[in-house]
Formats: structure tokens, C-alpha cells, sequence
């Protein structure tokens, strides 16, 4: 009888999950046509077809991209795809890589919580309308540096430090900001070897990277001299306060206003912000300790310097949800950060495409007032969960549901 209704238990477990990721993709696809930032997907349409006509080892002659890693994921699109198909599929790449990151959450969830509790977790990500304007409304692809951002945090949690390696790697070249990942990988493999005394800790994390790299870089004939200087260079186009961020800046002044000498005292203030993150690893480097102090990286990196884009936080959506699942508090500020993110985000789409709620509407969300608001509601948040966090009581054996 026992064994009966564990096994239903499992079966209504996964029929939820099963639903949660068909209603994920239901709203994803229903999304892909709404009006989105079409230079984006005029550029990335352009990297499919340029991979497509060149091959990767002859594309950097043509063309140009700081997002290596992604380059093979547009490849196929531009063999497949033309003209509006081709934007279409472009704009729906996120969804396989929002559905993988559903996935994980759950699984990383299940480890604090039940079964069914922990089904909170993907309905928190998937059905997240920031996530969804950022991913097929706006057209970008940050879940796919989101899922190798979180895996990585998982990965040297659970000590396998050379898939550790390999993913910080992959994030790096997805998207440069998701190679932050590296800090608290750094410190937990560091300790780690300080422990143990053991110098293939350090050794397999070192060469997973090397290896990620290479073979992500050898076949687009790009050397890392070559990477990080177009890295450089890219971050030197937009010098402004805030491009779109409801971060500290936005209370300073207009976005996309020049930031001048302010870049340095935004880089002195990430600068400390990103040590402050990793302390807690000083203290305990469980699972719900990594998550945190991942959490805490990438608020440092939204929050305090300049030149933000306004889905710089995209990645908290997904590492904070199984936090949130574990600790009710956690959970209430996690709404009311999507929810502050989902409004900045319609401010940026608002403001810098086509998307378009109406002009009464459109209006009342770009006013000023609005968007100190919403910088101010976040950032209220931001260190709210921060002092939720800074000692999480999430323990890493699942509670039983009642």
C-alpha cells in the first residue's frame, strides 16, 4: 500500500512538472511574435547567416561577436532559416535553454524541500514574465549563459571541479558577464585544496577551463588575446551611467546619460561589492552558501557599477527560485524582485523597441518618477534578500512534504 502511493506521489509529481514546462513554453511561443528589439535580431540574424555562408573558422574575417559560445547555436538557424523565419527561430532560441533551466531548478530544489514543494522552484522561473520579455519578447539569449552560470555553481558544489572548470568557461564565452561564475568557483575550489592539500583540485579545474575554451575557440580561429580584446573594446562602446538598469545610477540621473569619471567610482564600488559577495564562503561551502553567494555576485555586478543593461539581473531569476522554494521570506522577496524586474524590463522594451502597451500606459511606466520607483523598490529588495541570505538556514536534505 506503501509502495502504491509513492508511486502515485511520483506520478502526479511529474505530470505537475510536465504541466509547469508545457504552460513554460506555451507562453514562450504565444511571445515570439510580440514586437522586440529588432537591431538585436538584425545583428544575431547576421551571425547565423555569416556562420552559415563561412563556416566558424572564416567568420571573425566577416563578422563580429564577444558571444563565441552562442555562435554555434545561431549556426544551424542560418542553414535552416531566411529572412522573417530566421528572426522568428532567433528570437526563440532562449525557450530550450528556459525549459533545461526549469529543469534544474526543480532538481535543485528537490534537494532542500518535498517533492511538491519543490515544484515552486520551475513554476517561479518559467512562468516569470521578466524572464519571458527578456528571453522571445526581447530576443536575446541570456538563458543560455543563465543554465551554464547556475550548472557551474552546482557542479563545484557537488566537487566535480573539472566540469566546474569547463562550464565557467562556456559561460565566459556565451556572454562575458556570465563569466563572473568564476569568483565563487575560485574560492570554493581554493578552499577546498587548502583542506585537502590536494593538487588536482586546482588541477582539473584549471584544465576543464582550458579545454572548454579551446574547444569552443580553435574552431572560430580566435586566440584569447583576441577574445578578450574585442571584450575590451565592447565594453568601451556605451559609456553611460545606466543603459536601462533600475541600479543606483538610475537614481542619479536620465538612462544612457554619459558616465565620464563615474566609471571609476562605479568599478571601485563593484569592486567591493564583489569581495562582500564571497565572504560567506569563508564560513561554510555547502550547496545553499554557493547559491547565495552566486546570488550576491550577480546583484553586485547589476546594482553598483555603470554601463548596466537592463537584463544584467536575468541570471538572479533562475539561481534565486530554489533559494526562494526553501525559505518563505526568500520567496516574498523574490516576487517582489521579478516583479521589479519585470517592470524595468517593460521600461526598456517600451523605451527602446516597438513593444508598446498602449500610450496611456506606455507613458505612465517611462515617466521619471516611475523609474526611480522601481530602482529604489529593487535595490529595497536586492539587500533585503541579501541580509535573508548572508546566513541561509536552507539545509541540503530534502524536508519531507506533508
Amino acid at each position: 500500500m506503501v509502495m502504491k502511493s509513492g508511486r502515485a506521489r511520483t506520478i502526479v509529481v511529474v505530470l505537475a512538472l510536465a504541466a509547469l514546462l508545457a504552460a513554460g513554453l506555451w507562453l514562450r511561443v504565444a511571445s515570439i511574435d510580440l514586437p522586440g528589439h529588432y537591431g538585436d535580431s538584425i545583428v544575431m540574424s547576421r551571425w547565423a547567416e555569416n556562420m552559415a555562408n563561412y563556416g566558424p573558422w572564416h567568420f571573425y574575417e566577416h563578422d563580429g561577436a564577444i558571444y563565441p559560445a552562442l555562435l554555434y547555436a545561431y549556426w544551424p538557424l542560418g542553414v535552416l532559416f531566411d529572412g522573417a523565419d530566421l528572426a522568428r527561430a532567433i528570437k526563440g532560441l532562449s525557450i530550450p535553454f528556459d525549459l533545461a533551466i526549469g529543469l534544474v531548478c526543480y532538481f535543485v530544489a528537490r534537494s532542500f524541500v518535498g517533492p511538491f514543494r519543490a515544484l515552486i522552484a520551475p513554476a517561479l522561473y518559467l512562468l516569470n514574465p521578466a524572464v519571458i520579455f527578456s528571453g522571445p519578447v526581447w530576443g536575446q539569449v541570456d538563458a543560455a549563459g543563465t543554465l551554464a552560470y547556475l550548472l557551474a555553481l552546482l557542479a563545484v558544489a557537488g566537487r566535480r571541479f573539472f566540469a566546474a572548470g569547463a562550464l565557467v568557461a562556456v559561460a565566459l564565452l556565451i556572454k562575458p558577464q556570465f563569466g563572473l561564475v568564476i569568483l565563487p568557483v575560485a574560492v570554493v575550489v581554493l578552499i577546498v585544496w587548502r583542506q585537502r592539500r590536494d593538487w588536482t583540485v586546482l588541477a582539473a579545474t584549471v584544465l576543464g577551463g582550458i579545454l572548454a575554451f579551446l574547444v569552443v575557440t580553435v574552431p572560430l580561429a580566435m586566440d584569447p588575446i583576441s577574445y578578450f580584446g574585442r571584450v575590451i573594446t565592447a565594453g568601451s562602446y556605451q559609456e553611460s551611467t545606466t543603459a536601462n538598469a533600475a541600479n543606483i545610477w538610475a537614481l542619479y540621473g536620465e538612462y544612457d546619460q554619459p558616465d565620464g569619471s563615474l566609471v571609476y567610482v562605479g568599478g571601485v564600488l563593484l569592486l567591493i561589492g564583489l569581495v562582500a559577495a564571497l565572504l560567506p564562503l569563508r564560513r561554510r561551502i555547502d550547496l545553499p552558501t554557493i547559491l547565495a553567494v552566486g546570488l550576491f555576485v550577480i546583484l553586485a555586478f547589476y546594482f553598483l557599477p555603470t554601463r548596466v543593461h537592463e537584463r544584467y539581473l536575468f541570471p538572479a531569476m533562475a539561481v534565486l527560485a530554489p533559494l526562494a522554494t526553501a525559505n518563505w521570506r526568500v520567496f516574498g522577496g523574490y516576487l517582489f524582485l521579478a516583479a521589479g524586474f519585470g517592470a524595468s524590463m517593460l521600461f526598456a522594451l517600451i523605451d527602446e523597441t516597438p513593444f508598446s502597451l498602449g500610450p496611456g500606459l506606455d507613458q505612465f511606466i517611462t515617466q521619471p518618477t516611475g523609474r526611480i520607483w522601481i530602482s529604489l523598490a529593487m535595490i529595497a529588495t536586492a539587500a533585503t534578500l541579501v541580509l535573508l541570505l548572508i546566513r541561509p538556514e536552507i539545509r541540503s536534505e530534502p524536508e519531507r512534504d506533508p
